[in-house]
């Protein structure tokens, strides 16, 4: 499909455009009515535009190949093999802009984004910060894969990048390209490392110089290895599922550079594992979190509860928690975030589309679309797999965070 694509202040827009999917039910959605899941896992508009737009078939259940009238819909529980039918007026959310223009150069660009290393079976980018890999909540044309399809490429990534981090992302052209670079990952025969700049003075800068950056890990005696355990908790789920397992994880980090002007520091960081957002949790739990982290450094979150328990307590499961004390958390994770959105809903000045209702979408601001964390080397252990990309600009003392 094409969409039409336009820059402003600093970001990617897209024209509204109607939009059709369809894709059978998720697992977490069973026993859920549909008005339930769209409320909690999209809330993209009040319930009653959602009910709205369930009896004008903008969102359908197809149950054993007939659509559910839309009374049905409203009463009856999603089941196992049911089919989720959209028709919408979609309003993307913007994603960061990241060049002037998105010229297509054999070998060296797709849509202006750098290409590190491409043959038949691997396309290798250096992802740019703040769009996301693939299509994922509200987002769909305004990802990575999806317009690389628009360029005439096909490619799946072997592994995640938040939507605000940068970096190597490797690519297979085909399935079993790519399951193969996953089977390396999973194996552990993937040597990773990646930059971050953090709030103060990491351990070990007191040997470096700043006239070059050092080799990272050259010196075992200024690595600083964190283990501990990881986990997510999502609001979009119910208690007791919102709060995943916690897994053990191991991140090694090494001092690079010194900003003795802004007390931060560029760190190389090899994670061991592959945990969610474990590098961000790992640095925060040393008391160095990544300078503009807008969750895990508590400086900048918006959810302070939230962040300050991931941070403070490593293994819930082996805490003295009890499972009423973790509800009771839980419950208050929510209410911290159902406020935040109350107040950015009082102070949306977007406009309503004369054509679908719904608000047009908001504009975050700039910094919340760039994490000073980025993917720098990839390579295995028989080095038929070696990728580097540039250094970021933000790996330079003179560098400020965009506000």
């Amino acid at each position: 499909m094409g969409v039409e694509v336009y820059f402003a202040n600093g970001v990617r827009k897209l024209k509204p455009y109607y939009h059709g999917r369809a894709s059978f039910a998720k697992g977490r959605w069973f026993k859920r009515t549909l008005l339930e899941v769209l409320m909690n896992e999209f809330n993209a508009e009040s319930q009653d535009e959602y009910i709205t737009g369930i009896r004008l078939g903008k969102y359908r259940i197809i149950r054993e190949g007939r659509p559910l009238d839309p009374e049905e819909v409203l009463k009856s529980p999603i089941r196992n093999s049911d089919v989720i039918e959209t028709n919408s007026h979609k309003h993307e959310p913007p994603v960061k802009q990241w060049c002037d223009y998105e010229v297509d150069m054999p070998g060296e660009k797709v849509a202006g984004i750098d290409i590190v290393y491409e043959d038949d079976n691997l396309l290798v980018l250096d992802k740019p910060n703040g769009i996301p890999i693939h299509p994922t909540g509200m987002f769909y044309q305004n990802t990575l894969t999806e317009i690389l399809k628009s360029r005439g490429k096909e490619a799946r990534p072997c592994y995640r990048l938040d939507k605000v981090t940068s970096g190597l992302l490797i690519m297979g052209k085909t399935k079993a390209i790519a399951n193969e670079i996953q089977a390396k990952i999973r194996s552990r025969d993937m040597n990773k490392i990646y930059l971050a700049r953090v709030s103060g003075k990491f351990p070990g800068t007191e040997c470096l110089t700043n006239s070059e950056l050092p080799k990272p890990f050259e010196n075992e005696k200024l690595n600083t290895v964190v283990e501990s355990a990881t986990y997510t908790i999502e609001l979009k789920k119910s208690f007791p599922a919102g709060i995943s397992v916690p897994k053990q994880a191991t991140t090694c980090f090494y001092p690079l550079r010194y900003f003795a002007s802004v007390d931060q520091t560029l760190v190389a960081c090899k994670p061991l594992t592959g945990r969610t957002h474990q590098i961000r949790i790992h640095l925060a739990r040393l008391g160095f979190p990544i300078v503009n982290d807008p969750f895990y450094n508590l400086a900048n979150t918006k959810y302070p509860l939230r962040s300050k328990f991931i941070i403070d307590i490593e293994d819930w499961e082996n805490s003295s928690l009890t499972t009423e004390d973790l509800r009771n958390h839980f419950n208050r994770f929510d209410q911290e975030c159902n406020e935040v959105q109350n107040r950015q809903r009082s102070l949306q000045t977007n406009l309503i589309c004369e054509e679908c209702g719904s608000f047009e979408a908001e504009t975050p601001p700039l910094k919340e679309l760039e994490l000073w964390l980025h993917a720098w080397k990839y390579s295995d252990s028989q080095e038929t797999i070696a990728f580097e990309t540039k250094a970021p600009s933000w790996t330079e003392e003179d560098c400020t965070i965009v506000l």
